[in-house]
């Protein structure tokens, strides 16, 4: 199962969560890490997971994707898989704000 598919079955809950920081005046992002052979997923506001990751120069590719994706109001996924960090936005069919 890839991160895509895993998220695809916990939309429901997902979608719930980002709404209720929606809700509170915050954006939302959603990490995905790969924990065996599934995945393990948070929802958190931006600000949240922007305050743990350094602000150096090895991490503003990262910030970078973040900042664009909540720019363009677009929920921005982060998914690490072993040594790999890779940044998407929710598949058309997973649309979790109404």
């Amino acid at each position: 199962m890839n991160a895509e598919e895993y998220l695809s079955q916990n939309k429901a809950e997902i979608a719930k969560q980002c709404q209720t920081i929606a809700d509170s005046g915050s954006k939302a992002i959603i990490t995905a890490k790969k924990s065996g052979e599934t995945y393990v997923y948070k929802v958190s506001t931006v600000e949240e997971f922007s305050n743990t990751i350094p602000d150096d120069k090895f991490f503003k590719p990262m910030r970078d994707g973040i900042n664009n994706a909540v720019l363009n109001k677009v929920i921005p996924i982060v998914i690490f898989e072993e040594q790999k960090v890779r940044i998407i936005s929710l598949p058309e069919h997973f649309n979790p704000i109404p």
